[in-house]
């Protein structure tokens, strides 16, 4: 048999091997491909959630970064940048989570992430801080990723149109409601005692037969513009503009000018515009000017139209008005703030009042012959509030600057702050001297919270034999925007500002009420000669019928007022100026100490601080011959202190959030204090006088600046963490109400005061003892 041998049968050859780099390469796009095969129907909805939150946060953003462009142009644009941005960054996280084999629905999971670090960095730079800002970003996104799984829910119910329409509706009216109920609480009551005290006052000084200051007056007016005619982005400054002004050269103050501020405006330091809104009286001049002058708002968002409502009412009443435009000196998220622009602020003042010289001096000009310039006031809000006092106080800075030399012919009589900040600028203050001054200040202002212009008054002071005087009013109620008609409610921009509570705020024609009431009465009685309205100030209860209904707080001093007590510059609490003797019999403390403000800062004076435990603690003050020297001669006169309730030391930052937040807390407050004050005479005779008869102790102003209690003593670095500030009350006795009808009591007649506290425990501070016309 014959072997046959097979060959071996040959196999299909293996198809060849891919390189490495191709398998890699397959690998990749098969995982980039199925990168999102875990986000399903649910995951997928709430995705889509998650990016409209993301969203909402970027656009709320956006309104406090404003380009420019206007409002709907910079949502459009960032939106588009924000959308791209989160798509991109949810393809290439996803794609990564996937590379590392998370089992997680994996863009889902990067969009979370993308809203989460989105929402953080908002509230970061909204001065939230690290931990507030994490804690709030990580509960909208998840709200946002809860609801997007609610909503897929509901879509996956076997409900007809109708009733899915209804869930839908009812889901959105409940979140509504939640939002309404926390963003926009409703009005509150004053706490109790602060409500009674406030519908209780006493309206028997009202004035019937003084006018309303704030109600237009006879004279008709002209409104116009000055500027330079160039401006870019506002036509009555620009190719509208009235009278062409002159640009001025700044470089010597600001060295530091963004190229971005450049592009915006078209112009750079070298060449600042003096722009103006003008409201000229109509008939025969001259006139006494006001310059008002706007605070540090956003740049893109100008503020000098914000006071038309003065321009108005003081032109009707033979005022010459003028908006003085400083937006260029504004700080702005993209082109930031140029250095040294408080001390610009005040100097771009003075060369708009050497512009103006100018023009009452030119033929044809609407300003010709119509000026006053020895009748000159400047009222500033919030750093416009520095600047003024700056500018009246131009020396201490402006001496070697030799193009301001023209301004010897200019007499600034009036100087009026609202909420102004009070920061030094070259290691400087502004100290007027027979200057009249008054500050307006809101103790709901979350921008400037502190009393800053308080300080300013303690440094404005006058001769002898001046005729001057200044005036502070502190108004519960008010916040620090308002006042500006173009600025909203808010007094920070978003996404911070959305925090801010709008509880108990008075309403912003209520604001700007109390602006129109005590501005032109203050300008009438400087300006114009109408000192009838001095009494407006002395006691703010006369002009009751003009006012909103809130708490207020006045303090005032004429340059007639003769001192008794100060403590400035005391070092001894027994021994006082010009051989004054105080004592003090059941205090547990009684010292000279500094007033502090809501952060606990010296607001620039000094007080005796007295506090006491049980009823019939008693300050006296023997008066020395020569106390009264000054007050010789004085018809109706009065003796004048002025007292701050410091309560808030007996209850502790606790007890302070809960005055402020509750109304179930008054029952725990210490009593209000309950003061006599008892004058003896040379001849050993002793009057007594219940301070309520004249004018009671007020409640302080307890203030809650957020929406949530709890963000008090945890946003911007505690800036809210005090519910209250220690603000000063004058109280003016007249010396009649200590005679009796067969002896008249005055200055020269008295040889002790004494303060006796009825009611217990308390505390308060007492300054500027004297007597007053």
């Amino acid at each position: 048999m014959d072997l046959i041998l097979h060959e071996p049968e040959q196999q299909a050859p293996l198809p060849p091997q891919p390189r490495k780099r191709e398998q890699l390469k397959s690998w990749v796009g098969y995982r980039f491909a199925t990168r999102n095969s875990r986000d399903h129907y649910h995951w997928r909805v709430a995705t889509g959630s998650m990016a409209l939150f993301g969203s909402i946060a970027m656009a709320t953003a956006v309104l406090g970064m404003p380009t420019g462009l206007g409002t709907s142009v910079d949502l459009i644009i960032f939106l588009f940048v924000n959308l791209a941005a989160m798509s991109t960054a949810a393809i290439i996280v996803s794609f990564l989570f996937h590379l590392l084999f998370l089992p997680f629905p994996r863009r889902f999971l990067a969009v979370f992430i993308y809203t989460a670090l989105e929402t953080y960095f908002i509230l970061y730079y909204a001065e939230l801080g690290e931990l507030l800002s994490a804690i709030v970003a990580l509960s909208f996104t998840s709200i946002g990723a809860l609801a997007g799984m609610l909503l897929a829910s509901l879509m996956k119910l076997q409900l007809k149109p109708k009733g899915r329409a209804s869930v839908a509706v009812g889901a959105a009216a409940a979140v509504v409601a939640i939002f309404a109920t926390t963003y926009y609480p409703a009005d509150a009551a004053l706490p109790q005692r602060a409500m009674e005290f406030v519908q209780q006052t006493d309206a028997s000084l009202v004035d019937l037969a003084l006018p309303n200051p704030s109600k237009q007056g006879d004279l008709a007016f002209d409104a116009f513009t000055y500027g330079s005619g160039q401006d870019k982005h506002r036509s009555l400054f620009g190719k509208d503009v009235n009278v062409r002004s002159s640009g001025v050269d700044a470089s010597a103050y600001i060295t530091k000018w963004s190229g971005l501020k450049t592009r915006f405006w078209g112009f750079d330091e070298h060449e600042l515009p003096l722009n103006g809104r003008v409201w000229m009286p109509e008939g025969e001049g001259p006139f006494p000017i006001a310059l008002m002058v706007h605070g540090n708002h956003l740049m893109e968002d100008f503020s000098d139209g914000g006071y038309d409502y003065l321009g108005e009412l003081l032109a009707s009443k033979g005022i010459i008005a003028v908006s003085v435009d400083e937006n260029f000196l504004n700080y702005s998220v993209w082109s930031g703030i140029p250095n040294n622009d408080m001390k610009v602020r005040a100097w771009v003042l003075l060369k708009h009042l050497q512009q103006i010289k100018q023009f009452s001096e030119t033929t044809g000009n609407p300003f010709y012959a119509q000026v006053d310039l020895e009748k000159v006031a400047l009222i500033g809000h919030s750093r416009g509030g520095q600047a003024v006092a700056m500018a009246a106080d131009s020396d201490r800075w402006f001496r070697d600057d030799q193009s301001l030399g023209s301004l010897d012919e200019i007499t600034i009589e009036s100087v009026i702050a609202i909420a102004p900040t009070d920061k030094q600028v070259d290691d400087k203050s502004a100290n007027l001297s027979d200057v009249n001054y008054l500050t307006l200040q809101g103790a709901r202002d979350a921008d400037v919270n502190n009393f800053y212009g308080d300080r300013q008054y303690s440094r404005t002071t006058f001769q002898e034999q001046a005729n001057q005087f200044k005036a502070a009013l502190y108004i519960a109620d008010a916040n620090h925007s308002q006042f500006n008609s173009d600025w909203g409610r808010m007094d920070e921009r978003p996404p911070g500002g959305l925090f801010l509570s709008r509880k108990q705020l008075l309403k912003a024609e209520e604001q700007r009420q109390i602006s129109k009431v005590y501005v032109s009465a203050f300008l009438q009685a400087t300006l114009l000669g109408d000192t009838s309205y001095k009494s407006l100030f002395k006691d703010y209860r006369v002009g009751l019928a003009w006012l909103p209904q809130t708490l207020y707080t006045n303090r005032y001093e004429e340059a007639q007022f003769t001192e008794i007590a100060r403590y400035d510059n005391e070092t001894r609490k027994t021994s006082l100026k010009d051989g004054v003797k105080a004592t003090a019999t059941g205090m547990k403390e009684w010292q000279i100490a500094s007033a502090e403000d809501r952060d606990g800062k010296n607001k620039g004076t000094k007080g005796i601080e007295l506090e006491w435990h049980e009823a019939g603690a008693e300050y006296e003050l023997v008066l020395s011959p020569e106390t009264t020297l000054g007050a010789e001669g004085m018809t109706e006169s009065n003796l004048v202190f002025s007292m701050a309730n410091l309560e808030r030391d007996l209850l502790g930052t606790e007890g302070e959030q809960d005055a402020a937040n509750s109304t179930s807390v008054d029952a725990e407050l210490p009593p209000l204090p309950v003061v006599e004050i008892e004058v003896t005479t040379l001849d050993g005779e002793s009057r007594e006088l219940e301070l309520a008869d004249v004018m009671p102790v007020a409640p302080p102003a307890y203030t809650s600046f957020m929406t949530f209690a709890w963000l008090e003593e945890r946003i911007k670095d505690e800036k809210y963490k005090e519910a209250t500030e220690p603000v000063f009350q004058t109280y003016v006795l007249p010396m009649e109400q200590f005679s009796s009808s067969d002896s008249l009591i005055t200055p020269k007649d008295i040889s002790r005061i004494k303060f006796r506290f009825v009611s217990g425990p308390g505390k308060v501070m007492l300054d500027d003892i004297g007597f007053m016309p």
